[in-house]
């Protein structure tokens, strides 16, 4: 089955996370977050750090479309990064500065025909792709941002369909891209959500024997978040069956760059 999301989700669901970035940034009440709190699935990145990253990718993205070289990528990152504003003006600055660079890209990708070509991590594209990675970008980031200021029980729950498409873009797309700088894995990952199904190759042995194999189920967020990282084997809701060793030897190393 495909999890393909429509122009018209993709667009509602990326304003829908950056929406809750500023959210969070500006805190229930109007109490604003606390910049400094630590990021645990960044490590040694703060709140401010991780806004000002999201904040640059989100406008990165939209800088690929509005280039429209799909033989060079976008530049200027550095200078967008370093205009963010610093943690001792308050989260209702950094708030709005992140508001402004995610809504002018989410404008750009409104604006411009999904099959336009542009530069993509895996060479010439289309426009569509960089709403699609934006998407999972900032929704994993904005994960990552409630995690840090109110754990992990008060974030906000990814809709299944997002959740879904986030693993199809981490296994088809991103993860054959990364693992040329990752180590080879060492068990075949198995991912299955309801009716969908992800295979993750395990390395040859030295004998040509093929890996052992892994299985995971469960639900689609619990999955996306395993996958980037951001949850163990162990996380409610899972179900591993297989070489369980295996696979958190895989996670240890990492599944992503």
């Amino acid at each position: 089955m495909s999890t393909d999301l429509s122009r018209e989700r993709l667009l509602d669901a990326i304003e829908a996370q950056a929406g809750l970035v500023r959210f969070a940034l500006e805190g229930a009440g109007g109490e604003g977050a606390d910049l400094s709190s630590p990021v645990a699935a960044c490590p040694g990145w703060t709140v401010h750090e991780l806004v000002a990253h999201l904040g640059t990718a989100n406008w990165w993205g939209g800088a690929n479309v509005r280039e429209a070289n799909p033989e060079v990528r976008a530049r200027g990152m550095r200078a967008v990064m370093e205009s963010a504003p610093a943690a001792t003006e308050g989260a209702d600055a950094l708030a709005r500065w992140y508001a402004g660079l995610a809504e002018g890209a989410i404008e750009t990708y409104a604006e411009t025909e999904p099959d336009a070509p542009v530069w993509t991590f895996a060479g010439p594209g289309r426009a569509d792709y960089w709403l699609r990675r934006q998407l999972h970008e900032t929704a994993v980031h904005r994960w990552d941002l409630e995690c840090a200021l109110s754990g992990e029980a008060g974030t906000t729950p990814l809709m299944d369909d997002v959740a879904l498409d986030t693993i199809d873009e981490f296994c088809t797309a991103l993860r054959p891209i990364m693992s040329a700088a990752l180590p080879p894995l060492p068990v075949t990952i198995r991912v299955r959500a309801g009716e969908h199904e992800w295979v993750l190759p395990g390395a040859e042995g030295e004998d040509g024997q093929t890996a052992p194999e892994v299985e995971l189920t469960g639900p689609p967020e619990t999955l996306a978040l395993l996958l980037w990282g951001r949850v163990g084997s162990d996380a409610e809701g899972l179900e591993v069956t297989g070489d369980r060793r295996g696979l958190d030897a895989a996670l240890e190393a990492g599944l992503s760059i």
